[in-house]
């Protein structure tokens, strides 16, 4: 017999297999609706999990008013995105794809160059796929097992993450929607329309795989995701803002300093204005830690490996 604690005190009971949804169901229509994930024992699960069949456990059902739900949204709409990729480009290998703070990314190797002239493109499939509402399917496969799909899916960057990374896992779990099956642990929301449609690809970057400079490059498309559109508007509104605000701009506007690209990106090379305030800003510091008893040396700017 199952006995599970729930968050407002009360305990339910079961002598027959139970998933997240089922308890949700279990306990109210309305909830079985509004639930988006489950947190079991400290751990954010699908509503798919499927619960011990003996012992206790503290189960918190997770809905829209959870901050931890928008993160599996956002996992699931990285899935989509990656998805809406495949299908408009040829030869697209997936490499990973983790929620963020404010949003989400997925790594791409490919031959075509990603620019934001894309992101349009890439948006209305995504908005295609999400349209079919197909739910996230979760497989589980041996080691033996996933590494043959993998290879059938030709997708050599998971074939070696496995081998290398996941090698000591009885078990390893894939997400299926629609033709697109993704190595993945999750969780996932149980349904494509769920994400809705407040969604928003933001930028592109280059990135490692596994972050090793020496490996292949990878095209890393970065985007975010809300439960709704204004939410989603007032982020962007708040990244436009940012961006106005940005140092690097605001600097050169000002003419406080310059970056040249001969010199090394990211070099600050003060201008007369950027030199006095930064003078004044140094003396304004010396002062201060001289008046609690601090003396002032000088090191050199490089030294032996050794040292570090």
């Amino acid at each position: 017999m199952l006995k599970i604690a729930l968050p407002d005190g009360s305990t339910r009971t079961y002598r027959q297999l139970m998933t997240c949804r089922d308890v949700a169901a279990d306990i109210g229509p309305g909830l079985e609706k509004a639930a988006i994930a489950a947190e079991l024992d400290g751990k954010i699960v699908g509503l798919d999990m499927v619960l011990p069949g003996e012992g206790e456990i503290g189960l918190r059902l997770l809905t829209k008013k959870d901050p931890e739900s928008l993160d599996v949204m956002r996992h699931s709409a990285a899935h989509v995105m990656a998805r809406a990729v495949m299908r408009l480009f040829d030869g697209v290998q997936l490499a990973f794809g983790p929620t963020i703070e404010d949003g989400f990314y997925y790594d791409f190797e490919m031959d075509h160059v990603l620019c934001e002239d894309d992101f349009a493109a890439i948006e209305k499939e995504m908005g295609e796929i999400i349209k079919l509402d197909e739910p996230f399917d979760r497989l589980e496969e041996p080691i033996s097992g996933a590494v043959q799909l993998c290879r059938e899916m030709q997708q050599p960057l998971k074939i070696e993450h496995i081998e290398t990374g996941l090698a000591q896992e009885q078990t390893l779990s894939f997400y299926r929607q629609g033709e697109f099956l993704d190595l993945c642990r999750g969780p996932h929301v149980r349904s494509a329309k769920v994400i809705g449609k407040a969604y928003k690809l933001l930028s592109v970057a280059g990135a490692y795989w596994k972050a090793d400079h020496t490996r292949e490059q990878l095209q890393r498309v970065y985007a975010t995701a809300f439960w709704n559109k204004e939410s989603l508007t007032a982020y962007l509104q708040r990244l436009q803002e940012a961006r106005q605000r940005d140092h690097r701009v605001l600097g050169r506007k000002l003419g406080l300093f310059e970056i040249d690209e001969k010199v090394g990106q990211g070099l600050i090379l003060w201008k007369p204005k950027g030199a006095l305030i930064r003078q004044q800003l140094q003396d304004f510091i010396l002062e201060h830690l001289q008046r609690q008893g601090y003396r002032q040396v000088f090191t050199p700017h490089i030294g032996r490996l050794e040292l570090y």
